[in-house]
């Protein structure tokens, strides 16, 4: 089969690989008919993971068609459609069994190696799927292989944000970074919030994010305009999506005294200078959300079956998985703001 492998550090190809087969009871084999490139896949594009194998098959977020499943599978059956979850979870570990499926000891994320045990990605025409009934979610007809493949990462992880920042409604929320992940945030809150404000330095990102139902303002307008919406307050809730330093420090500041920061950026520095003083002053909380699928990816699916939530105006490049190469060139170049590749 042809997939999408890392040879090295910013060196993406598309390759002849050995089809994956069943090894474990609990396996399926899945044809993918839609998967997406996330942020996460330029960690390792950029030699940021530690230990990553060369020749690992990328890709955590896909949609497709069971094609085959061992003899423990319960839950799917070859020619259903399904989605992945992006990590798959043992289910008996002490965090599994308290709810918390992102902590799973035994938990591994598609298309890594290195820092997690390896396990091929669904950036090919098939993927391996341990843990099938844990990891895969049957699609009904309403819902589309390209919105369903938002349900595998980025829109619960968006979702995610915005539950644990407490929003429950008339809330001023202040998204900073529009990315992908940033843009689900902004979905996800526009629905409940009283007042949107997405920030972002990307123009064509400022646009999503008002196609989404957020106000959108570059960096530099970002502190006059949540004073204004809110009297000089500060926001209730602050998601910061950028994953960078100055993106979390910008979070911090602007929220109001006992406002709630939900950090979802991908943040790995071991010395952040926080700021203390601002952060006792105004009795901030921080939290910091992965996002769960496996939590949150029922209900989700139900609002996409229903058509209350589209999370498909963010794809901006659609390519085959052929041209993977240039997928990732635009994507980490900004170009794209979200790239689907179809085998």
């Amino acid at each position: 089969m042809k997939a999408v492998v890392l040879r090295a550090p910013g060196d993406i190809g598309v390759e002849e690989v050995a089809d994956p087969a069943i090894h474990d009871d609990g396996d399926a084999i899945v044809a993918v008919r839609a998967t997406a490139i996330c942020g996460a896949d330029l960690f390792p594009f950029h030699g940021l993971t530690p230990g990553f194998e060369p020749g690992t098959v990328l890709g955590h977020e896909f949609a497709g068609e069971v094609v085959a499943i061992g003899p423990g599978v319960l839950k799917v059956r070859p020619g259903q459609r399904v989605v992945n979850t992006s990590m798959i979870s043992d289910g008996t570990c002490p965090s599994c069994l308290e709810g918390r499926i992102t902590q799973c000891e035994g938990r591994s994320l598609f298309g890594y190696s290195g820092v997690y045990p390896r396990l091929d990605g669904g950036q090919a025409e098939l993927v391996r799927v341990p843990q099938a009934d844990r990891a895969l979610r049957p699609l009904p007809d309403e819902v589309s292989d390209e919105a369903a493949v938002f349900l595998a990462d980025i829109l619960p992880t968006g979702y995610g944000a915005v539950v644990r920042g407490g929003v429950e409604g008339g809330e001023t929320v202040v998204v900073v970074g529009c990315g992908p992940v940033g843009l689900m945030a902004v979905l996800c809150a526009a629905d409940v919030a009283g007042r949107t404000i997405a920030v972002d330095g990307v123009p064509a990102r400022r646009e999503l994010a008002e196609l989404l139902g957020a106000e959108a303002v570059s960096p530099e307008q970002a502190a006059d305009r949540v004073a204004e919406a809110t009297g000089g307050l500060g926001a209730d809730v602050v998601i910061e999506a950028a994953g960078s330093q100055a993106g979390l420090d910008a979070a911090l500041r602007l929220a109001r005294g006992r406002g709630t920061v939900s950090v979802v950026g991908a943040h790995f520095e071991p010395d952040f200078p926080l700021d203390n003083g601002l952060m006792f002053e105004r009795e901030l909380t921080l939290r910091f959300t992965i996002g769960d699928p496996a939590q949150h990816g029922e209900l989700l699916l139900a609002r996409l079956a229903a058509g209350s939530l589209d999370p498909t105006p963010v794809v901006t490049h659609r390519l085959r998985l052929a041209d993977a190469a240039e997928a990732y060139r635009l994507f980490d170049t900004r170009v794209a703001t979200k790239v689907l590749l179809t085998p």
